[in-house]
């Protein structure tokens, strides 16, 4: 969505297929500008997906089609597309591994033989996918002005949020086993034990989203956990936070990360994210035992970290830029691979 909004279009009919509903307002959004949304069924029925995707194919004979994934499963798109013609098939890799290293690592020479463009995230995550093999590196570029501190949005999304002095710790990312939300709860509990101050705002939705609603309960701290769930709006919660907090037990180089920075966030990262994510020479990599984030998060001082924002933000949108992170200048770049 943030290459789609910022490339220019003329020319161009731009369609999404997704596995899970959207929200209502990315629908809006898209019908508005003339893009179609096909909801396909999940990859977990594999052969429902690639017969779908099939007859998807063959009606709309698309010229490029642009799959994203950290995985040679991303076979399951492309041998659809080599076997209806699909002249340009794209893969762009968003990790440096995945939950099925050993199919990954069974598909892959027939992967590599279904794609015509490899594109990453960034050089690890290129490694991962495509070895040896040639790929772009395409940044995950951000809308930087949308994500400036701004002291007064700041005080409007705290309000809504009736934080009053609290800490805000968030965390942005999808209830899967990637994002570790097991660990995060399970030492978030152990601060509040410390020190009680704090409110942890969980964004995104998720399989396993339940099962740690249910931990929250069962640790009887409810009161102080925030699940916002699916949000187009993760820049003004971004505004509201004090900390943001990344224990994922690995990440290629997530965009949230880009925004926090962006935004001047202090960030606490697991130390199995890729360096590569440090692009502001800011983040703090810590390793995932539960003592060394409580310790981390106790010398947090609100009200110093949101005197230090602006100066950070405008820093570190500086630092960022140099580094190839604008949407507007890389949207211009996807379009040019789209068209070559």
């Amino acid at each position: 969505m943030n290459y789609y909004r910022n490339m220019d279009r003329e020319g161009m009919q731009i369609d999404f297929v997704v596995h899970n509903e959207i929200s209502d307002e990315y629908k809006k959004e898209l019908a508005e500008s003339g893009a179609r949304v096909f909801k396909l069924p999940p990859k977990n029925k594999p052969l429902d997906y690639q017969k779908q995707l099939r007859a998807l194919l063959k009606k709309e004979r698309y010229d490029v089609v642009h799959v994203h994934g950290n995985s040679a499963m991303m076979l399951l798109d492309t041998l659809p597309c080599k076997q209806m013609g699909v002249r340009k098939i794209i893969v762009h890799s968003h990790n440096t591994t995945c939950d099925h290293v050993k199919l990954h690592k069974l598909l892959t020479p027939i992967f590599r033989m279904t794609y015509t463009d490899g594109l990453a995230c960034g050089q690890e995550a290129g490694k991962w996918l495509f070895g040896k093999r040639p790929f772009t590196v395409l940044r995950n570029g951000i809308d930087l002005k949308k994500n400036t501190y701004d002291p007064q949005k700041r005080e409007d999304a705290r309000a809504r949020l009736h934080v009053g002095d609290r800490c805000v710790i968030g965390h942005i990312g999808n209830f899967i086993d990637q994002k570790n939300h097991v660990f995060l709860i399970d030492f978030y509990a152990k601060l509040l034990q410390q020190n009680p101050d704090y409110l942890l705002v969980l964004i995104s939705d998720g399989a396993l989203m339940k099962m740690i609603q249910e931990k929250v309960r069962s640790l009887h701290i409810e009161e102080s956990v925030l699940f916002v769930g699916k949000t187009t709006r993760v820049a003004d919660y971004l505004q509201a936070m004090d900390v943001m907090v990344l224990p994922s037990l690995h990440e290629g180089l997530p965009v949230v990360l880009i925004e926090a920075q962006a935004a001047g966030l202090q960030c606490l990262v697991s130390d199995h994210v890729t360096q590569e994510a440090d692009l502001t020479d800011s983040l703090r990599f810590l390793p995932l035992q539960e003592d060394a984030w409580v310790q981390e998060l106790l010398m947090a001082e609100p009200q110093k970290l949101a005197e230090e924002r602006p100066k950070k933000c405008s820093d570190w949108q500086t630092m960022l830029i140099e580094k190839g992170y604008d949407v507007t200048r890389n949207a211009q770049i996807l379009k040019k691979i789209y068209t070559d």
